[in-house]
């Protein structure tokens, strides 16, 4: 989601071309999917808690964290919706698919929270500083696109 707002809001221009973020950006999104996927699949192999597949792909009935988990399942859930909306972007359109592509914003928070509830060291110095820095890159962003938005419906207003 960050590079997507990187992209979005040109102000990674100057160390990397549009072209080449827009690549990257193709290139994380299933890379992060495959993470997320690997985190479930850990976790069936983790006896302490002893989820099973069902707690992991069902939300809000795992013995752990209920809502945390379950948080967690739907942020994966809307975040391979909108990876596969890029497959689909011709037939939606652009319009449709942009307002879809925003769910991204609710991935990100979605698996934070999740992150932040459901995570066992989550009060770790150094936990803390791993959610905390994409969390405030991401609000700084978002604050830029909002502000870049507002500019250009004045312009054209």
């Amino acid at each position: 989601m960050i590079i997507g707002l990187v992209v979005s809001t040109r102000i990674g221009g100057r160390s990397l071309s549009r072209g080449q973020l827009i690549e990257l950006h193709g290139w994380l999104s299933p890379l992060a999917l495959a993470l997320v996927f690997g985190h479930a699949f850990v976790l069936l192999a983790d006896g302490y808690i002893g989820f099973d597949a069902l707690d992991l792909v069902v939300p809000f009935i795992a013995p752990y964290r209920t809502v945390a988990v379950g948080i967690g399942v739907l942020a994966a859930y809307v975040s391979l919706v909108v990876h596969a909306s890029f497959g689909f972007r011709r037939r939606l359109g652009t319009k449709l698919w942009r307002r879809l592509h925003y769910l991204s914003f609710v991935a990100f928070a979605s698996g934070a929270l999740h992150g932040i509830s459901a995570g066992t060291d989550s009060r770790a110095p150094w936990a803390i500083a791993l959610y905390a820095t994409p969390l405030v890159l991401a609000a700084l962003l978002i604050v830029r696109r909002v502000q870049t938005s507002f500019r250009a419906a004045s312009a054209n207003g």
